[in-house]
């Protein structure tokens, strides 16, 4: 296995603060079945596990691209809309896996060791199932990029990176359906108006809210919001006109038909075919899916978590423990069959899997394997967006002042005051808090389909993704002017 990956070349998909457990329900074997199964190829990434900083990096064969783009091709064939066909098929299995996941739970204290280890396997199943569509847009973004490109700056001539390039290319892509994070931002505002008309009162629209939408910032590390959480930002945007709150309402109230006449007026103004239309749509089914895909994982993390928790008191684990083993792991450590203790004390400083060639066997590297091709892959990669340090990519438009605030893990969200401009190398759900406080993020990997880039486009803040090195080019406090339309930050004396 090490011979194969000496052999290739990688690219660098990214690094995240995200443990074993977590990683492998995204990168697992069971989700690169799910994938072929759902778009004919399979998925079989490099996961390579730092311990001491807890980063798991992922790595993806050179040639890998070569065939999924292939295989998009493929699909599109006979039929041009095929693939949106495809994706649409999302929302069917999204609502499935939704009453699915609400069925598995059980009180875990009233479950057996073995019905225990059952219930934690059917809801990461689930999780494998979704997590394929987050997958195929993570991958095969940079197929569509050029695509874009093309029609705008060669058929439509609009200069690339212009105001106007970015606003024909989030007006085309934008998705058709109302996001999670737009659908909360609704519901708050709602409240709001409510509360300001004394037809609902704080608390009760703070419980609403936390019951219906507290399990967004879970992920991988997140605690639910709770009414507590609600209630702070009841009472900062009650601060607000009236008339500001229903217009922004109003403006969410009527996402698609805003969204639709906008994408309208904008064909009709270039004269835009419905081929190169399909690339924009296709595009923004792709970063809907993607988006609504890590939601699943927030909304499934609420039943998952207290089965996990359970494990690891019957296992006297911590979660940071619980999370360095993979599920045969815990279910073999459940059943009598491991001891975890001992088998978490013969873990070195690195950890990680593969796959064999046709990426349909997963192989597991010892500590000693995954160091020596870490530093050997470490030594010559290069990843997939980020590679300069004074521009990075336009994730959504805008230019705002502010400190700046270095997060490198969910944790610190609390650093990210309102008005500040959150850096960090890459968000997930986790960092929500953080994001809804902030002026503008900046990332240091990324594209146009990743959260960061989605999340701000929803939030209508400035974000600038793929930019090398941002979390050690600035520091904390630091003030900085964010202009997300050139990619660049100007630092502020």
């Amino acid at each position: 296995m090490q011979n194969y990956y000496f052999k290739i070349k990688v690219i660098k998909m990214g690094k995240w603060a995200t443990p074993p457990l977590d990683a492998e329900a995204w990168h697992g074997l069971e989700s690169s079945k799910f994938f072929k199964k759902t778009f004919g190829i399979y998925k079989g990434l490099l996961a390579l596990h730092t311990r001491e900083d807890g980063y798991m990096h992922m790595y993806v064969p050179n040639k890998y691209f070569v065939l999924l783009h292939k295989r998009i091709r493929q699909i599109n064939t006979k039929n041009y809309k095929a693939l949106g066909k495809k994706l649409l098929t999302f929302y069917s299995v999204d609502k499935l896996a939704l009453k699915a996941v609400q069925k598995i739970y059980h009180s875990p204290q009233k479950l057996s060791n073995t019905e225990l280890a059952s219930a934690i396997t059917r809801v990461r199943q689930w999780i494998h199932r979704i997590t394929v569509y987050d997958q195929f847009g993570w991958l095969a973004e940079e197929y569509w990029t050029p695509l874009m490109r093309n029609v705008l700056e060669n058929k439509l001539k609009i200069a690339h990176g212009s105001e106007e390039y970015n606003r024909v290319l989030f007006a085309l892509a934008k998705p058709a359906r109302i996001s999670t994070t737009l659908s909360e931002k609704k519901a708050v505002l709602e409240q709001t108006i409510k509360i300001k008309n004394h037809k609902q009162t704080l608390p009760k629209a703070a419980d609403v809210l936390s019951r219906q939408f507290g399990w967004l910032p879970i992920f991988n590390y997140g605690d639910p919001w709770d009414a507590k959480h609600y209630s702070d930002e009841l009472k900062d945007l009650a601060k607000k006109d009236l008339l500001i709150l229903k217009n922004d309402f109003n403006k969410l109230k009527n996402y698609t038909s805003i969204r639709n006449h906008d994408i309208a007026d904008t064909v009709k103004q270039y004269k835009i075919n419905n081929k190169d239309s399909q690339i924009f749509i296709e595009f923004g089914l792709t970063v809907d899916t993607r988006n609504e895909a890590e939601y699943f994982c927030s909304y499934a993390g609420q039943y998952l978590m207290p089965l996990l928790k359970e494990a690891g008191r019957r296992l006297y684990l911590s979660s940071k423990q619980l999370r360095s083993l993979t599920e045969q792991q815990i279910k073999g450590a459940l059943a009598g069959k491991i001891n975890p203790e001992k088998l978490l004390r013969s873990k070195g400083k690195y950890d990680g899997w593969g796959y064999d060639k046709p990426m349909k066997k997963q192989l597991h590297f010892s500590s000693q394997e995954a160091e020596k091709l870490f530093k050997f892959i470490e030594s010559y990669v290069k990843p997939i967006q980020g590679g300069d340090e004074n521009r990075g990519t336009c994730a959504s438009p805008g230019k705002v002042t502010g400190k700046i605030r270095i997060v490198p893990y969910p944790k610190d969200n609390y650093k990210v005051k309102q008005g500040d401009i959150l850096v960090t190398y890459a968000t997930t759900t986790d960092y929500l808090p953080a994001m809804k406080r902030a002026a503008a993020i900046i990332t240091e990997v990324g594209g146009l389909t990743c959260h960061a880039a989605v999340v701000s486009r929803e939030f209508n803040i400035p974000c600038i993704v793929a930019l090398k090195n941002a979390m050690k080019n600035f520091r904390d406090g630091e003030m900085v002017e964010v202009d997300a339309n050139r990619g660049v930050v100007k630092k502020l004396k």
